[in-house]
Formats: structure tokens, C-alpha cells, sequence
């Protein structure tokens, strides 16, 4: 269910972000709606959309930069640039509906994320891309 396309040189595999959203199957709308929203507002950026089972493969052949997930960094090898972890499950504490940031290996948590957030860590992370200062910490 991944949508849109790989990068198919390797300067575009390399100059271009690559965003990975992925959510469970049944928030693959809400998955889809964050994917279109980074695309119409940055459009030089490469992204993709799948559904959670399909996670560790889009992690292996897409090699995102930018993570959007349900679930934490912690449980793929993920080898990213940044995380953000959008928890889905309401039965948890107020504290745990946080939404867990990683850039370049610094951690914070914040409500929501915000969409505003959301692309100051892209921004970010494209920044360091470009400059060559990414690293795969989170």
C-alpha cells in the first residue's frame, strides 16, 4: 500500500529528503493526510505513505531521512535522520500520548506534534542533509 514512487538516480536518492509516514492500517487516512500536507507545503521533498506492516520493508529499500510513525524509533533499526513518534492509542496516560521527537540524536516530547513542528523538523533535517551533518542517530 506504499505510495509514490523510489528515487531512481542516485542524485536524487541523495539531494532530495526522503519522508517515510506510516501508520496502522486503520489510520492510514490520517497517515495519507500528513503525507499530502508535507507535499503541497514542501514540494522538493520525497515522500511516501504505507501502513505499519509494511514499515520494515520501507525502512530497508526507501531509506527515509524523516520518519512519521505510530510507533517509537526504538523498536525497527531505523538508521534515520529524525523520528517523530505520533502515538495512536488513547488508552494511555497524559504523558504518554506525547509525541516523541528525535533530530539527529537530540530527543524531546511535545502535544501534538503541531504541523508547524512538524516541518521546522524537516526543514532541520534537510538543513543538516544538505550540509552533510546528518547523522543516523535516531
Amino acid at each position: 500500500m506504499a505510495t509514490d514512487t523510489h528515487p531512481t538516480t542516485a542524485s536524487q536518492r541523495t539531494s532530495r529528503l526522503r519522508v517515510l509516514v506510516a501508520f496502522e492500517d486503520i489510520r492510514s487516512v490520517y497517515a495519507d493526510a500528513i503525507a499530502w500536507a508535507i507535499r503541497e507545503l514542501h514540494s522538493g521533498l520525497h515522500v511516501r505513505s504505507a501502513i505499519l506492516e509494511e514499515l520494515e520493508q520501507e525502512l530497508g529499500s526507501f531509506a527515509p531521512h524523516v520518519v512519521v510513525c505510530s510507533q517509537p524509533s526504538g523498536t525497527h533499526p531505523t538508521g534515520s535522520g529524525a523520528w517523530v513518534h505520533i502515538p495512536t492509542d488513547d488508552a494511555k496516560g497524559d504523558d504518554a500520548r506525547l509525541a516523541q521527537i528525535c533530530l539527529d540524536g537530540e530527543h524531546w516530547r511535545t502535544d501534538g506534534p503541531p504541523l508547524a513542528e512538524l516541518l521546522e523538523v524537516l526543514d532541520e533535517t534537510h538543513n543538516r542533509l544538505r550540509e552533510g551533518d546528518l547523522s543516523e542517530a535516531c
